[in-house]
């Protein structure tokens, strides 16, 4: 059995490679110049490389950059453009921050704490991840990091509790994480990577500057009630009712001793960056800045909330990763490839109304990520989507914000790193997560028509 395993895996994969030789060769039956052949190529390269998952994604990021340097494509000055950008900084500065929460075991005593507040019984766990996600968010822009962190206590619930893997209670409770942890990541500009890239591109290429509050004037109600929404979800698996005794809360609760002086120095400096991000329109010191200066403070002796090993754990992939999908936009632009499709498309939604042009821009985000990541969606897209919307008197931003509201939908969970992280602890039945999700797109349509769109014509983003 293990052996036809090993060999069904091993087809697959060079179906993969074949089908992926196939598509990168396409362009070369193409009537264009061989610039744009090896920029179509290279281009395509990634892009199934990312989306096959047959070579690393940091190890793509790296390569993009320099084949197109290799093959004429570009100069090294557009090429590597990205690490000049706000994107790879303010990825490095929110390792750094969100690291300190991590070490500093701050966010266990944050979330026994707030289950202790809201009580033991499903809804009060569910009010407790809830709000315990909703208070991280603005702070470790990794969801990754948030989903490791948070995924094991709820494990420990489970295991209390007698739940068995993958039944419909067990199911019900690691999608509350992922939910809580999914759905408000789009009210700030630092809570996730795909904002932060969003920012970024608008800032470089359209001299787009939104402000931290900026941002969350936009984004933060519809975001925030989106997760309510989202999260209330869960019910429609009907999970038993569960209690966990507020002894054991407790019990979890002391174990962690008393506030260690690390952690009081780490609430010290989560309220300082808030303050900052959120006065950024006064001090005009951007959140790139804030969150690197914040994040390396954290080493400076008399500090002390970050030691040398801690540095050593980041996950610096996730920006080679990031620059290399910022280096295709910013060649897709220098060729003028962005100005031929907003050239096509712009005339289809000229005569449509603005709700037309989010709903189409949300709907086709949704279905693009069941072919590829969100990050490599925003670096390919994000340009032309953004020239249509100024095209037709929109902010750029706009698009932006359609796009990120329709990647926050997913049905399987290749889809979504985080959550195949946490489909991967065998708590999650699959039936179980598709049933939910797919209530969930149902619901988003609807709540990006009657709610976010008035929202978004009360702040003036749309007339």
């Amino acid at each position: 059995m293990n052996k036809f395993v090993s060999q069904l895996k091993d087809n697959s994969r060079s179906i993969k490679w074949l089908a992926s030789i196939l598509v990168i060769s396409l362009p070369l039956l193409l009537p264009v110049s061989a610039q744009m052949k090896a920029y179509m190529m290279i281009t395509l390269w990634a892009i199934t490389m990312w989306m096959f998952e047959l070579v690393y994604e940091a190890v793509v990021g790296i390569l993009i950059p320099v084949l197109y340097i290799l093959f004429n494509v570009c100069e090294p000055s557009v090429a590597f453009a990205g690490w000049l950008s706000s994107t790879p900084w303010i990825t490095i500065g929110g390792l750094m921050v969100g690291s300190v929460f991590v070490s500093s075991g701050l966010v266990k005593r944050i979330a026994y704490k707030m289950l202790i507040i809201t009580g033991g019984s499903l809804i009060g766990i569910v009010i407790g991840i809830t709000i315990t996600s909703i208070i991280l968010t603005p702070i470790i822009p990794s969801v990754m990091a948030k989903v490791a962190l948070m995924t094991p206590l709820v494990i420990g619930f489970c295991q209390v509790l007698g739940l068995g893997k993958k039944d419909k209670t067990a199911s019900a409770l690691m999608l509350v994480v992922f939910l809580a942890l999914w759905s408000p990541k789009m009210a700030f500009v630092t809570a996730s990577a795909d904002s932060v890239m969003t920012a970024g591109i608008l800032a470089k290429h359209y001299a787009y500057t939104l402000s931290w509050m900026g941002w969350a004037k936009d984004m933060f109600i519809p975001a925030l009630l989106w997760t309510l929404i989202s999260v209330s979800l869960v019910f429609v698996l009907k999970p038993e009712k569960i209690h966990l005794e507020k002894s054991y809360l407790m019990d979890q609760y002391n174990n962690l001793g008393p506030m260690t002086e690390r952690e009081k120095k780490t609430i010290i400096m989560a309220v300082t960056l808030i303050l900052l991000l959120a006065t950024d329109s006064w001090h005009n010191i951007e959140a790139t800045w804030i969150m690197v200066v914040i994040g390396t403070l954290s080493f400076f002796p008399g500090i002390g909330l970050s030691r040398t090993e801690d540095f050593n754990k980041l996950n610096f992939s996730i920006v080679f990763y990031l620059v290399g999908a910022v280096a295709i936009g910013n060649v897709t632009a220098s060729l003028g490839v962005t100005q031929d499709i907003v050239r096509v498309i712009t005339p289809i939604f000229a005569e449509q109304s603005s709700l037309f042009l989010i709903m189409s821009i949300y709907v086709f985000s949704m279905f693009a990520t069941l072919l590829l990541n969100p990050l490599a969606l925003i670096a390919t897209l994000m340009g032309p989507v953004a020239d249509i919307c100024g095209s037709l008197g929109y902010p750029s931003i706009l698009g932006g914000y359609a796009m990120i509201m329709g990647f926050n939908q997913a049905i399987f969970p290749y889809q979504v790193g985080p959550l195949m992280l946490l489909y991967g602890f065998g708590y999650l039945k699959l039936s179980n997560l598709m049933k939910v999700m797919a209530v969930r797109i149902a619901v988003g349509l609807i709540f990006t028509a009657l709610v976010t769109y008035p929202y978004w014509k009360l702040m003036g983003l749309v007339q």
